[in-house]
């Protein structure tokens, strides 16, 4: 009974709290420009909701992992599923912005939050080392190269969530200079871990058309929305005198990587529709990224004053709302397919 209820929990289903995660960084996001007290409510139950899942699929997946003998080495050979334990530092630097968000930040969570932040991305780090360990010494099979292998070098860049909220509490210390430094260093890794991986990644989906990884191609969405919330918080370090990045300069690369998002989105958005998956996981990759731009999206109308692209944000929203309940829906079909089984 026992293994037959911890089996069927692998890595990817750190998906679904992530794109619930996002899902309520949207909600917040249309709280602080629209300032109606239900969206800020909705966006809460969703953080709440999507760290209470994440709990749960944690516990289930550590128990199934060492209660399990070929599970302890199943991430170790399938670069796929070690990809996705690389969401665990995603959901941390996440979770625990949006925490600070909701409660507002005091000593004691600064300084939990201060040591999330160095754990947090110690461990993408180590995962981004690892993968790439894996991926110079590993017999690889076709169906392993997919986007999914671009989230360790993801994960690393997501610490600009939780990063501003440290440097602003610990100001006049140490603190933020350590913390921009791990920014910038972070923002080089994955940007060019990206070139490296993302340019595999796309090669190997060329040629294999697995339609089981189909929606892991909104990951580079995510990953040119990162770049530009990374640039957005960098051109903030100005005033520490180690780096000086301007806001123009910030805003004409953030326009250019937000044309290459719209493109993979509207690519991506005929996929959903000709393609759609049915008892599958892999549509969660559809959410985390769809928030990341839609955060970016925000970032860049607050800069250049282009009012439209809130338009284009309420479409990213709405296009979030239904892939977060497609995923549920495919969530549910794949839990029936494997109780038949079982």
């Amino acid at each position: 009974m026992k293994k037959r209820l911890f089996d069927p929990f692998g890595s990817e289903w750190f998906g679904i709290p992530i794109s619930t995660l996002a899902l309520a960084q949207v909600y917040l996001l249309i709280f602080g420009r629209a300032h109606d007290i239900i969206f800020k409510y909705v966006g809460e139950a969703l953080t709440f909701t999507g760290l209470l899942i994440f709990g749960i699929i944690f516990v289930m997946w550590v128990v199934s992992t060492v209660s399990s003998h070929g599970k302890k080495h199943a991430h170790w050979e399938n670069l796929t599923r070690l990809s996705f334990i690389a969401l665990i530092p995603i959901v941390g630097f996440v979770g625990n912005a949006q925490l600070l968000s909701i409660f507002g930040i005091s000593s004691i969570s600064a300084e939990i939050s201060l040591f999330d932040f160095y754990v947090f991305y110690g461990l993408s780090l180590v995962l981004g080392v690892l993968l790439g360990y894996r991926l110079y010494t590993k017999e690889i099979a076709p169906r392993e190269i997919n986007y999914a292998i671009v989230i360790p070098p993801l994960a690393i860049g997501t610490n600009v969530f939780l990063a501003p909220y440290m440097i602003t509490y610990y100001s006049g210390g140490v603190e933020p200079q350590a913390i921009s430094f791990l920014v910038v260093m972070g923002l080089g890794i994955f940007f060019f871990l990206y070139i490296f991986i993302g340019s595999l990644a796309l090669s190997a989906h060329v040629s294999t058309k697995m339609h089981e990884s189909l929606p892991t191609t909104m990951l580079p969405v995510g990953i040119a929305s990162l770049i530009v919330l990374n640039l957005f918080t960098i051109s903030g370090f100005n005033s520490f005198g180690i780096f000086t990045l301007s806001i123009h300069t910030v805003s004409l690369l953030s326009i250019m990587l937000w044309g290459f998002e719209v493109w993979n989105f509207l690519v991506v958005l005929i996929i959903i529709f000709t393609r759609p998956s049915r008892g599958n996981l892999s549509v969660w990759a559809y959410g985390f990224p769809l928030g990341l731009f839609a955060t970016s999206t925000l970032k860049i109308m607050a800069v250049v004053d282009f009012t439209w692209l809130f338009r284009i944000f309420i479409l990213i929203a709405v296009m979030l709302n239904i892939l977060w309940v497609y995923g549920w829906i495919n969530t549910v079909l794949l839990v029936r397919a494997q109780s038949a089984k079982a």
